[in-house]
């Protein structure tokens, strides 16, 4: 697959057959890799066993080389290379994985003498075992020409350079040279570049790379009578900045600079308190002159807006909970839009028209330029900041035609109460290529508006487009009739849909109401399935396509299913703030069978799944990202989930820094049980709080009738690194599924450095549980495990390391059970 352009985003991987080896023939080299087997054999085996094959190179005598080497599309930027690896005969060099540019090697890992090297340096990186196997990554960066490596997830090299200049990576390589013999086994090889970022950031402070126990670089640190340091909270990977202070004298605080901003500017933290007693600083934003534009304060146990003279809350707040604020700043209007969790927080509206906005608390501020926290006078306690970013907000795309569809000869009306489907969809259908449709000035009531190729709907800042509450407003599609991709319904509504349009782009800072409370929308069921939503429209429904993004908006009241591409090529979601916690089956994104997706500085509170990724056809799920984003509450379901619907593979998910609250079930989910495959899934720095569990992932064959039966297959090559979990009701589970007496099993497992808050209390050793038997797979189901952290089943090649559980009572479990699991190691 090449490189897809987003706007600014570049989305890149290595797939193709052979890279996880499954569905190759023993005995054969695996299509894509070159080889040299002049010294010996290269060729898919039977290892770890007949199912998950592994690429095996084997060299029986010191004459001749074997090498195997898979050219890659030139990836630069971040680049991450990783592979599970096992040398057999490590007493001599064996290169088990190298990385290369044009002009040669730029990392090559080996195993020698029981001990894994760093091949540019020759560091030695701590002892291997002969014969067992090691996830291995590297995080390259080409612009630094420097890479980090990471063994079972845990980082032994950081800011190794390479070995050999290379702008751009060109191919993956393993051999065993003459001299040498042994044997080299490789499994779930990916080089995968980062997606760019889809913005220019002004300030982009993850603390992840600095230094405990100190301020970080770019800060104006003011101690006082407290202390300013980095801090492994949520974890030693994943860092935040805390200012701390016990005395109440003095005032100890951190200021970040930036330069200064006179238009939009967006603001986004994650910011907690450990006390819900005195007054601290959340965020304050100041001008370059030191005047207070915005001024937000944990006091007590709230969040609170002060505006110099008023104090207005805008949530309420627990301790050691963490909070993702989102502020939109118009400066020049000296007006702020606030969302916490993905939840607008708002003046009260003094009438029909634009959204209400915030004052500056300071007119006298006419930039931005500094974001400050802290504890001040008179006061003690904590405050920790995190993954603070400041960024203007410019279009997506470049200005072309703008059409106002107020204007003649369209003449919409934006008054909330007469529609203006016809006007806006007039105005579509006329826009030449590269045009912009803008609605500004207050509330655009409309039924389904379908959108084209190469245009951009612009919903200007404080303004709506609102869905009316007509059913007749919604035309019922038939998706065999309209030639539309099949993602398990054969009718549907919608109140933005479009299919096979490309570079299609919705933006501007407004939002998107489906006015989806509706008596009649908010019955379970509304239909002969109780999750066919075909009396309820879908908000944004693009199918097919290339280039479609959602950018820059609030979405709210979805009557269903929210955001749903729908076998879409380069999907970007990217500064939504999404709000659809109505009741009965009102998820947030759902990615249904697509590729090169994005979800990135986005927020979601909902009724049910919050981000889905779901498979209703052999087309899979292929290269999402989701990152930076937070899960502020999912009613009845899970954080972020694969399946349950999976009839086509899931490969190369990466989740990361991300936070997931007050879920029903779990807060990472992944139910494999129709038939597909899944490889390549990373969760890595994730926040739970308040959730069933932290991560629930399932193999099985689903029999209840809704989904084909299909036998299961494997999932193969999940990481779980760094992830804490507070508050949590019930153990982690990754489990497989015994069908005839014939295990279905996950896969090279990997979890590093799990840590767990949950009850404990159990006083007798529960059961093992029941077999999943095909029911519809709830990440709640089995309450009462073995293994008071981790229950791990029906699975091979699983790795555990830095795992920890603290439990509020006494528990008799051990802490980790294992049951028909193979090849486990707790290093």
């Amino acid at each position: 697959m090449g490189a897809l352009a987003i706007g600014v985003v570049t989305i890149a991987m290595l797939t193709g057959a052979g890279d996880d080896f499954n569905d190759v023939t023993v005995g054969q080299a695996p299509p894509g890799w070159t080889v040299d087997t002049s010294g010996g054999t290269v060729a898919a085996a039977a290892a770890p066993d007949a199912t998950d094959r592994s690429l095996q190179l084997t060299k029986p005598a010191t004459t001749g080389v074997v090498r195997a080497t898979k050219p890659l599309a030139a990836l630069a930027g971040a680049v991450t290379v990783e592979a599970r690896v096992r040398g057999t005969g490590t007493g001599g060099w064996l290169h088990a994985l190298g990385v290369d540019g044009a002009a040669g090697p730029v990392a090559d890992i080996g195993l020698r003498a029981g001990q894994l090297y760093d091949g540019g340096s020759g560091q030695s990186l701590g002892p291997v075992a002969d014969g067992s196997w090691y996830v291995v990554r590297l995080e390259l960066r080409t612009a630094e020409q420097r890479y980090d490596l990471y063994v079972d997830g845990e980082r032994r090299l950081a800011g190794a350079a390479f070995a050999t200049a290379a702008t751009a990576l060109t191919s993956l390589s393993a051999r065993i040279d003459a001299g040498y013999q042994g044997g080299i086994n490789l499994d779930n090889v990916a080089a995968r570049q980062a997606p760019a970022d889809s913005v220019s950031y002004l300030v982009a402070d993850q603390f992840n790379d600095a230094p405990l126990g100190a301020a970080p670089p770019g800060y104006q640190a003011t101690p006082g009578p407290g202390t300013v340091a980095v801090a492994a909270v949520p974890s030693a990977a994943d860092r935040s900045l805390r200012i701390a202070k016990t005395v109440a004298t003095g005032s100890s605080n951190a200021v970040r600079t930036f330069p200064a901003q006179t238009a939009t500017v967006l603001v986004r933290a994650n910011l907690r308190t450990d006390e819900t007693t005195g007054t601290k600083v959340a965020l304050y934003l100041q001008s370059s002159t030191g005047k207070t534009a915005i001024s937000l304060r944990f006091v007590n146990a709230e969040l609170q807006y002060f505006d110099g003279v008023t104090a207005h809350p805008l949530t309420a707040v627990t301790a050691r909970e963490w909070y993702t604020v989102q502020l939109a700043v118009d400066v020049a209007a000296q007006k702020f839009e606030a969302f916490v969790d993905g939840r607008r927080v708002q003046p009260a509206p003094t009438g029909l028209g634009t959204t209400p906005r915030w004052s500056f608390r300071d007119p006298a501020a006419t930039d931005v330029a500094s974001a400050l926290i802290g504890v001040g006078e008179s006061q003690t306690g904590t405050v920790l900041v995190d993954n603070l970013l400041v960024y203007p907000h410019r279009p997506s795309a470049p200005a072309g035609t703008v059409i106002d569809v107020r204007n003649p000869p369209y003449g919409a009306v934006p008054n909330d109460t007469t529609p203006d489907t016809a006007a806006i969809q007039h105005a579509i259908d006329d826009a030449p290529p590269g045009a912009r449709i803008v609605l500004n000035g207050g509330v655009f009531l409309t039924g389904t508006l379908r959108l084209k190729s190469d245009m951009t709907l612009w919903i200007s800042r404080g303004s709506t487009l609102r869905g009316v509450q007509d059913d007749a407003a919604y035309p019922i599609y038939d998706r065999a009739a309209l030639g539309a991709p099949n993602w398990g319904l054969s009718q549907f509504r919608a109140l933005l849909f479009t299919l096979d349009a490309d570079n299609v782009h919705v933006d501007g800072g407004g939002t998107i109401d489906g006015n989806g409370d509706k008596p009649e929308w908010r019955i379970e069921g509304n239909g002969p399935d109780p999750n066919n939503p075909v009396r309820r429209p879908l908000l944004f429904l693009p199918m097919r396509g290339h280039n479609v993004s959602l950018r820059n908006v609030s979405v709210q009241n979805a009557a269903t299913w929210a955001v749903v591409p729908v076998q879409v090529d380069g999907f970007l979601v990217a500064d939504v703030n999404l709000d659809s916690n109505l009741t009965y089956n009102r998820d947030g994104i759902d990615v249904c069978d697509s590729d090169n997706v994005v979800v990135e500085r986005t927020s979601i509170w909902t009724d049910d799944d919050s981000i889905v990724m779901k498979s209703y056809d052999p087309v899979g799920v292929d290269d999402v990202t989701v990152r930076l984003s937070t899960v502020g509450h999912s009613e009845r379901a899970n954080g972020v989930k694969l399946g349950t619907e999976s009839m086509g593979a899931f490969r190369g998910v990466t989740v990361e820094d991300v936070l997931v609250k007050h879920t029903l079930r779990s807060a990472l989910t992944v139910t494999v049980v129709g038939g597909a495959t899944a490889r390549g899934l990373t969760f890595r720095r994730i926040t739970a709080q308040d959730a069933y569990r932290a991560f629930f992932v399932l193999l099985g064959e689903r029999t209840d009738g809704k989904t084909p039966l299909a036998e299961p297959r494997w999932v193969s090559g999940v990481r779980l690194e760094d992830v804490t979990g507070t508050g949590l009701r019930e153990p982690s589970v990754a489990s497989g599924e015994t069908i005839g007496g014939h295990p279905y099993r996950v896969y090279d497992l990997l979890v590093s450095a799990l840590h767990q808050e949950l009850p404990g209390g159990a006083a007798a050793q529960p059961a093992a549980p029941a077999e999943y038997t095909g029911n519809y797979p709830e990440s709640s189901m089995w309450p009462a495990l073995p293994g008071s952290g981790l229950y791990v089943r029906h699975a091979s090649g699983v790795t555990v390391r830095d795992a920890t559980a603290t439990l509020a009572a006494p528990d008799v479990r051990p802490a980790a059970v294992y049951a028909d699991a193979l090849d486990v190691r707790t290093p």
